[in-house]
């Protein structure tokens, strides 16, 4: 074990301190610990790149720990709202809750056997991104309203279940995601990353010390994974599509135009309607981000 491994392990076990958290029936102590871990998730890199420690077992180890904490912690999350609070029978919240684990256990199996990205892209949704989904669903309004008696508590229900399901089914898609390794930051998707990293932390202290409302920050968090899983798809490039789609049917990977090493500028405010761009000459695969 390397420093980097430790510093790893600090994202299992803040995972693991989040069902403890459950178990005690601290559900909002048990979100927090969730950002905690990934805080930990964030930092392994930098620090391994900082000490120049780098090998195989810290990439499985990163690999395991990311699926305990964001697939495992996030499953035991959905059964204890359903259960706890919002009172379904036992089999429904456990019907519900086995979808994020379910599909992140066949995730985390596929990528042992092929790579699940693309130069600048995730295929299919990660599991950082499934996680941080359902644990600001689960603090949501949409979710409080699961308690309401009726018809209305029942279409809550049924939302709010229709959306684990699905973000759970999107982990094993081949569809792409926006990632940040070696990608240059254009556009929408620029204003999308400020957005993100500026404002999450100012609506955490704006809920917590302005308006003491601390689940702003979760309703600030549920609106920008909104905004990643169902809009950050108009922002890749048709090129990228194209050159996707042929790697998934056995061609090679071509560099992706919002490559660093590129120098293309879209044309449009959709990059996802612009033209086919041709391949460049000679052309040779290289390795995956």
């Amino acid at each position: 074990m390397k420093i980097k491994d430790y510093v790893t392990l600090g994202n299992l076990l803040g995972g693991f301190g989040a069902m403890v958290a459950l178990i005690h029936h601290q559900f909002d102590l048990a979100c927090w610990l969730l950002f905690v871990a990934y805080a930990f998730d964030v930092a392994d890199g930098p620090v391994a790149r900082l000490t120049k420690q780098f090998d195989t077992f810290g990439g499985h180890f990163d690999t395991v720990c990311d699926f305990v904490t964001n697939s495992v912690t996030s499953s035991l999350m959905v059964y204890y709202v359903y259960y706890y609070t919002a009172q379904t029978p036992w089999w429904f919240a456990f019907a519900v809750a086995a979808f994020p684990i379910s599909t992140g256990t066949i995730r985390q199996a596929r990528g042992s056997d092929r790579p699940l990205s693309y130069p600048c892209y995730w295929l299919g949704v990660p599991r950082p991104v499934s996680a941080f989904f359902i644990v600001a669903l689960l603090q949501s309004q949409l979710a409080h309203w699961m308690t309401i008696p009726g018809w209305q508590g029942g279409l809550a229900l049924g939302m709010c279940s229709a959306l684990i399901v699905g973000v759970s089914m999107a982990h094993l898609s081949t569809f792409p995601f926006v990632n940040h390794v070696q990608r240059r930051w254009m556009g929408a998707l620029r204003f999308g990353k400020a957005w993100f990293l500026v404002g999450t932390p100012i609506s955490a202290v704006v809920g917590w010390v302005v308006w003491d409302y601390p689940k702003l920050f979760f309703d600030w968090l549920l609106f920008s994974m909104c905004a990643y899983l169902f809009v950050s798809w108009t922002q890749i490039p048709k090129t990228d599509w194209v050159r996707i789609r042929r790697y998934l049917n056995g061609g090679p990977i071509i560099l992706p135009l919002v490559h660093r090493s590129s120098t293309w500028r879209p044309t449009s405010a959709i990059p996802a309607f612009d033209p086919v761009l041709p391949d460049p000459a000679g052309s040779t695969p290289t390795s995956g981000a």
